[in-house]
């Protein structure tokens, strides 16, 4: 099971930087806003995986912040895509070359997952009333 803590140490490593705590107070004050952003943006894939693979529905997740020190909230195969996410954002502003780089290599994780999801079919809606 990975740990939000997991992934932040995995970003931490993609930008050179130190996983001693303390080390980057910047980054670790915004790591659980950026992730809760993250997990926002895929939960809906996350869902739609879980349901194909018969996986239990994911754990409820505060939608602003996801503390550290607590359990990712989507499927593992999620936490690399995430990973990326996060050091692109922790170094948008004093990295723009880098934070491109590595936001490249999160849509492209991200492409990778949605393309392992198959169509689902559901019932579709009669929005046309012709009398």
């Amino acid at each position: 099971m990975v740990t939000n803590k997991d992934i932040y140490d995995s970003a931490l490593r993609m930008l050179a930087e130190s996983c001693v705590e303390g080390d980057n107070d910047d980054y670790e004050e915004r790591a659980p806003y950026l992730l809760a952003a993250f997990c926002t943006e895929a939960e809906d894939t996350d869902k739609a995986l879980r349901q194909i693979l018969s996986e239990p529905e994911g754990a409820c997740f505060n939608a602003v912040y996801v503390p550290l020190n607590e359990q990712f909230p989507l499927l593992d195969r999620f936490s690399a895509a995430a990973a990326f996410y996060l050091a692109a954002m922790l170094v948008i502003d004093d990295n723009r070359e880098l934070s491109d780089t590595l936001y490249d290599k999160y849509s492209d994780s991200m492409s990778r997952l949605c393309a392992s999801v198959p169509a689902l079919s559901g019932s579709i809606s009669d929005r046309y009333y012709f009398s």
